[in-house]
């Protein structure tokens, strides 16, 4: 009898140990993994509203974000009627808008790229843009690359 006694107890301290350490892996697993986050704004609606809701949300994260780590840019992949917002015959209409882009651009909170196929199918040219906005070749593939990259839906 004393020896189950003793088999029991051993296996009883033996699970404790075993979930004491999973915890610590899965702890310092999302610890790492939370601190190389790589995040993109998907923009589906191509609207200023929907543009202003991402810029929005990607401020808020990183006025939350602790200081200790610094996070990376949130990637918006412009590629649709949503670009025309920043031309420079637009911005008026849009200025509020445009300028919190540009700041949040300029203090790398978001990292904004515009769809160069999308500029030449609207006969629209990239000087016409504001110069903080990078060009990419294709946005759609530019979003799947990003999304291969690891990089998580915002």
């Amino acid at each position: 009898m004393r020896y189950w006694l003793h088999v029991v107890l051993f296996f009883c301290a033996m699970n404790v140990a075993v979930a004491n350490s999973v915890d610590v892996v899965v702890n310092t697993s999302m610890a790492s993994q939370t601190a190389n986050d790589q995040w993109q704004g998907l923009v589906t609606l191509h609207t200023a509203d929907e543009l202003l809701q991402l810029l929005t949300r990607a401020e808020q994260f990183f006025a939350e974000a602790s200081n200790d780590k610094p996070l990376q840019p949130v990637v918006i992949v412009l590629h649709g009627d949503e670009i025309g917002l920043f031309k420079r015959s637009q911005y008026q209409a849009n200025k509020d808008l445009v300028d919190l882009a540009a700041r949040l651009e300029a203090f790398d909170v978001v990292d904004l790229k515009v769809c160069e196929h999308w500029l030449a199918s609207q006969k629209i040219e990239p000087q016409w843009l504001p110069a903080f906005l990078q060009t990419v070749p294709n946005g759609a593939q530019e979003v799947t690359r990003l999304q291969q990259a690891g990089y998580a839906s915002f």
